[in-house]
């Protein structure tokens, strides 16, 4: 009896002390496993695809900021020329052109725009698949149809509106009350801070005449020479008409175009030109894929807009007194779920995507900017 109790005593030793799973407890683990791999995975997928559609959604907005920021501030001192405007007679009148050759957008008038056909108020538009750059006789401007400047062809995509600004910014120093003037050499009490070759209106000092003309010398240079015919567009002649004295001024006159290119990343981008002398385009923002402009017409003699035209129904470009212009910016990168195929309203012209749409974040901006010196 005593053998027998010790050999079952020793089996039952042995059977306590196994260990590892069974093939159940096994696959049980392995699934469990599994769907916490699946739900952590899930979990990281969609915050990367909401984080992605959030970057997209802040680049798209943050275009959108910067192209107003851009326009307003430009649009708004369009047609500023100073105490000279203030003198109740057309531009033409009081200042002396002394250029050669004429202004693209004449002096008179504080802007003017071209208008890509079909994408009025009213049309249907369909972005191009791919970016191009037609002709010129895609654009008009007034009832008289002017076509696109040749100096902006080939440089404006499809499907877009053009606009160029003439405006004036006054010189920071003044002009030097000891000696005024030294043969063709407007004399300054520092640095003129304007650069060679860009344009200076001068005027008297109580503002009854000017001269528009080319300057020759640099950035650093105290006085304000104006240049010949050894540059582009050059003055006929480089002698001053008028004799400046003390009290007269100096502004930098600018004419800027606004409109869409290609950027250097292939993608549509917010562009401006400095027309003369013509410099080379600079991209201000990239992923903005068209603007469309309406230009507020005072016809009524009231100071405000009547109504809002595209640029190929103004009748006069010196009744305008306010610009309407909308954007549509894009987010870089592909980041939606699914295509986005909406169409979108821009002042009226229903816009939508090429291709039946993508999956890039779009928004669209509409600002209004009065024109100051039409107020």
């Amino acid at each position: 009896m005593s053998k027998s109790s010790s050999f079952f005593s020793c089996d039952a030793g042995r059977q306590s002390n196994q260990s590892g799973l069974s093939m159940v407890e096994l696959l049980i683990a392995t699934a469990l496993g599994l769907l916490l791999t699946l739900g952590v995975t899930q979990i990281y997928l969609s915050g990367n695809e909401t984080y992605r559609q959030t970057q997209g959604l802040a680049h798209a907005q943050e275009s959108t900021r910067f192209v107003s920021a851009v326009l307003s501030p430009d649009l708004r001192t369009a047609g500023s020329f100073g105490c000279i405007a203030e003198m109740g007679m057309s531009l033409d009148q009081v200042v002396d052109n002394r250029l050669n050759g004429g202004l693209i957008v004449p002096l008179t008038q504080a802007l003017q725009g071209w208008e890509y056909t079909g994408t009025g108020p009213g049309d249907s538009v369909t972005l191009a698949s791919a970016l191009a750059t037609p002709g010129a006789g895609n654009w008009a401007s007034g009832t008289a149809g002017a076509n696109l400047p040749a100096e902006l062809v080939g440089s404006v995509i499809t499907n877009s509106d053009v606009i160029i600004v003439n405006a004036m910014t006054p010189l920071g120093v003044p002009v030097d009350a000891a000696n005024p003037q030294n043969g063709n050499s407007i004399n300054l009490a520092g640095n003129s801070g304007v650069g060679a070759n860009r344009i200076i209106l001068a005027t008297l000092g109580d503002c009854s005449e000017g001269e528009l003309f080319q300057k020759s010398n640099n950035t650093n240079s105290s006085s304000i020479t104006m240049a010949g015919n050894n540059v582009t567009p050059g003055n006929n002649g480089n002698n001053f008409n008028l004799a400046y004295e003390p009290q007269s001024r100096a502004y930098e006159f600018t004419s800027m175009a606004f409109y869409i290119g290609q950027g250097t990343n292939g993608e549509p981008a917010l562009f401006r030109r400095l027309m003369i002398p013509l410099q080379p385009p600079q991209e201000l923002v990239s992923g903005v894929e068209t603007l469309q402009i309406l230009y507020g017409e005072n016809s009524a003699g009231t100071n405000a807009a009547d109504d809002y035209l595209p640029a190929d129904e103004v009748t006069d470009w010196e009744d305008i007194v306010s610009v309407r212009f909308s954007v549509m910016t894009r987010s870089p990168d592909e980041v939606l779920e699914n295509e986005n195929t909406r169409s979108f309203d821009m002042l009226g012209s229903e816009v939508t995507q090429a291709n039946g749409g993508d999956r890039r974040v779009r928004l669209i901006s509409v600002g209004t900017t009065a024109l100051r010196a039409r107020m």
